[in-house]
């Protein structure tokens, strides 16, 4: 008898919520998918966002937190215009000094809200740089490689017009007769024969820098008088992106487990014929176009700040969204900062994935090239809209 009381009590808890489970009672995902739609319209869903306290954000208290202050302005010039639920937030963003670490982290805690994403999900991050690499605006015999703007002939089909279920989904190609084709490979556009409808904006010295500048979507090309010009991603051929670390280890060509992109460029130029023909094994192709200024400019479209700028997926992150990111510096290192999604990326792809951008110059590059570090993110919203919100612990 008395077993059979006791089963009945444990029924009776897991029923009620209270075995082991006591602490998940504000994890309910439909409030939280109302709170996160507040602010954004497209949330998928398979983005979980679960309000929790400022004391889950490990380092938070640690983080040199002004050095994001620039960051974070940028990005409230593009949210305030976007969403109006940021306007009130931004203004006091703006309008408030800070003069030290402890006034900006003291002003996010009581003006923003932390959300972990999908239950403190971990995820990958690797790190991007901005190469900077010698060009010329003319050709000549030392500076012979084009650097190429988005061709006249080439098509950008957003498959989501035709059916809602492919939004998102992005093609290009080119019409031939009445057909749309995909557009030319890499192999195709540097193929001697080819002719590219498209402008030429520089040259280069070497392929081997083209092509890490377009792995990195940006960079500056130092002229031979000492001026710099900014260059920008204009758009792909369309054609999926294969790595070449991943092409040159299969063959045996780096030391296992070395992938770094310093290494494989001095290995690119020390053999360049070889090194041909491994890149055309990758089909993607980035076109560019000159930038107004110097300085890598993201998918957001404001400058980014190294250290502070986070290339995410938008179909799951909004471009613009303050983060909190928990992952590991190249070194082993913890790296808890304050982030701002700025950017994008043709391999960042998923809820939880980022690409952590270095700077420029040779010590981004080693940096930039040697990270791949599991971690995760929480989302900071304005606490407007969220002043009733309990706490997941």
């Amino acid at each position: 008898m008395k077993r059979v009381v006791f089963l009945v009590i444990i029924i009776l808890l897991f029923s009620l919520g209270f075995w082991g489970g006591i602490k998940k009672t504000p994890l309910q995902s439909v409030p939280e998918k109302i709170i996160a739609k507040n602010f954004y319209d497209d949330i998928p869903a398979d983005l979980i966002l679960i309000p929790v306290d400022f004391s889950q954000l490990e380092g938070f208290d640690d983080d040199q937190i002004s050095n994001a202050l620039p960051a974070l302005e940028k990005s409230c010039i593009v949210l305030e215009k976007r969403y109006i639920q940021w306007q009130t937030f931004c203004k006091k963003l703006k309008e408030t000094p800070f003069f030290d670490d402890h006034q900006l982290r003291s002003f996010l805690k009581r003006e923003m809200q932390p959300f972990s994403v999908n239950h403190k999900m971990s995820g990958v991050f690797t790190g991007y740089y901005e190469p900077e690499i010698e060009g010329s605006l003319v050709k000549t015999q030392e500076y012979d490689v084009p650097v190429y703007a988005l061709p006249d002939d080439i098509f950008r089909i957003n498959l989501g017009d035709f059916n809602p279920k492919y939004k998102g989904e992005i093609i290009f190609g080119r019409l031939e007769n009445k057909d749309v084709k995909p557009y030319l490979t890499r192999r195709e556009i540097e193929d001697p024969e080819t002719t590219m409808p498209a402008e030429i904006i520089a040259w280069v010295k070497e392929p081997a820098e083209l092509f890490v500048l377009q792995i990195q979507g940006s960079g500056v090309l130092k002229l031979p008088d000492g001026n710099k010009i900014g260059i920008g991603y204009a758009g792909n051929n369309g054609h999926p992106f294969t790595g070449i670390g991943s092409i040159m280890a299969r063959k045996g060509l780096l030391k296992k487990g070395v992938y770094t992109m310093a290494e494989i460029k001095k290995w690119l130029i020390a053999h360049p014929k070889e090194a041909k023909e491994l890149m055309q094994e990758n089909d993607r192709y980035i076109f560019f176009k000159k930038m107004e200024k110097t300085g890598a400019v993201g998918s957001l479209g404001v400058p980014l700040t190294a250290g502070r700028s986070l290339a995410v997926d938008p179909s799951y992150i909004p471009l613009g969204s303050f983060l909190w990111l928990q992952t590991k510096s190249p070194d082993g290192t913890s790296l808890n900062r304050l982030m701002t999604a700025q950017d994008t990326g043709s391999a960042i792809k998923g809820p939880v994935r980022g690409d952590f951008f270095w700077g420029n110059g040779e010590k981004a590059l080693e940096m930039a090239g040697r990270m791949k570090s599991y971690g995760s993110y929480f989302m900071l919203l304005p606490k407007e809209k969220n002043q009733s919100l309990s706490y997941a612990h």
